[in-house]
This record gives structure tokens, sequence and C-alpha cells, in this order.
């Protein structure tokens, strides 16, 4: 299992750079859908299954289409280079060199003071899903302002769709 996470963090990371350096912004986009559905992944062996279902409805089915969608209904906008790769990587790649050392010592370091768990006391922090108690909240007693937030969004898609078409 610690395999898969791995596997799930440097798929993120990966997919996350590309996002950042591809001079494509389609590319860059189908990327971004990418290294949500990683984030989805590291939710889900963190316990949090809630969060990772909606990291799925949220922005995998809705941010991510979204912009794919802007993207798309704006045709000159995917074929233009947002980044010119001349001489503009220097200065971000050693921050992040930078940033990424620092955040290496100061976790490390407080890794190291941490307490170790035992057996024992890990049997208390065991994950129980709610997804089930909040979907049956979700489609019990908030099921009305639920159904307006996607009648919400679906005329802010409508409107982006009118806005972007051609005169």
């Amino acid at each position: 299992m610690d395999l898969v996470l791995l596997l799930a963090e440097i798929f993120t990371v990966a997919s996350a750079v590309i996002v950042a350096f591809h001079p494509n912004i389609l590319y860059a986009a189908v990327f971004l859908l990418f290294a949500f559905c990683g984030v989805a992944v590291m939710f889900l062996f963190a316990g949090a299954d809630f969060l990772a279902g909606a990291q799925i409805i949220i922005y995998v089915g809705g941010v991510t289409i979204l912009i794919l969608f802007a993207i798309m209904l704006t045709q000159w906008l995917y074929k233009i280079k947002l980044v010119d790769i001349r001489n503009k990587m220097l200065l971000p790649g050693v921050l992040a060199i930078g940033i990424g050392f620092f955040l290496y010592r100061a976790l490390h370091q407080m890794a190291l003071s941490l307490p170790k768990l035992t057996p024992e006391a890990l049997d208390k922090f065991t994950a129980t899903p709610k997804t089930a108690l909040m979907g049956q909240a979700l489609l019990g007693s908030y099921l009305l302002p639920f159904e307006a937030i996607t009648i919400l969004l679906l005329g802010a898609l409508v409107g982006a769709v009118w806005l972007a078409r051609p005169e």
C-alpha cells in the first residue's frame, strides 16, 4: 500500500509540474485533471473518503471540465503558447529547489520531535467512513439547497457559453 501511495504522490507532483510549465493551455488543463485525481487518491489513503469524493465531484467533475469548456469555446485560446521557455525557468527553478529544501528540513525536524506511536495508540485513530451519513443528509433534509446550487451552476455555464459565442 505504501508503494501505491508513493506512486500517487509522484503522479500528482509530476502532473502539477506539467501544469505549471507546459506551454499549451489545453494540455495544462488536462494534466490539471490528473493532478486533482492524484490528490483524491491521497485523500483516500488518509481515510478522508468524503474529501476524496468531493475532490472528484467538485474539482475533477466541475472545475476542470468548466476550464476545458472555456478553453474549447474560445478557440483561439488553446493555440496560444502561454509560457516563453527561453530564459525564464532559472528563477522559478532555483526558488522551487530552495523552498523544497526548506520544507524538507522543517518537516524532518518536526518528525524528529514527534513522539513515537505504539500500536495501542494507533488503534484509537482508526478512521470510520462517514460518507453514508453525509449522503443521506445531502439527499434528505438538504436536497433543496443542493439542487438550487446545481441550477445556479448550470445557469453560470449557460451564461459562459452565451458570452463566448461568436457575434
